[in-house]
């Protein structure tokens, strides 16, 4: 079985195939093997060494030429976290209520309805306003006064 149908249900195998064990290589072979099936089909090329050939040079060609770029559009782009605004939550300036004394540097604080952990190297009490001027993950860094940097 060299002819048309043998490349097409191998295209179509390849290409299912990538569903199950995602790399994006397999489709670039299966992409290559539909080509090659549709020119046999159409009697565009005939024999087995001229397939093999087109096959080889398609599949090939398709993996190193398009694979990144279809990679990244089926996966999504990333970014390294490390280069991004390091603010990218939106919370550096915002103004919150104090909800506890803080003791030591640390007490919490009220943000949009959502009780915050939260740091202070000013002696903040339960209803003073405070600014978030920092944060390390979900810990607020705050200051009783607008810092100037951020005004």
């Amino acid at each position: 079985m060299t002819g048309y149908p043998f490349w097409l249900m191998l295209g179509l195998i390849l290409l299912i195939s990538e569903f199950f064990a995602p790399g994006m290589i397999a489709a670039f072979f299966g992409i290559g093997a539909l080509v090659v099936g549709l020119l046999t089909m159409f009697g565009v090329i005939e024999t087995l060494p001229a397939q093999l050939t087109l096959f080889a040079l398609i599949s090939l060609g398709a993996l190193f030429g398009l694979r990144k770029r279809f990679k990244r559009w089926m996966k999504g782009a990333t970014s390294d976290r490390s280069q991004r605004d390091q603010d990218d939550s939106g919370l550096v300036g915002v103004r919150v209520k104090v909800l506890t004394d803080f003791n030591n540097g640390i007490g919490h604080v009220s943000h949009s309805g959502a009780k915050w952990d939260a740091e202070s190297s000013d002696p903040l009490k339960a209803g003073d306003p405070a600014w978030v001027v920092s944060h390390r993950g979900i810990v607020l860094t705050v200051s009783g006064t607008l810092p100037t940097n951020l005004s």
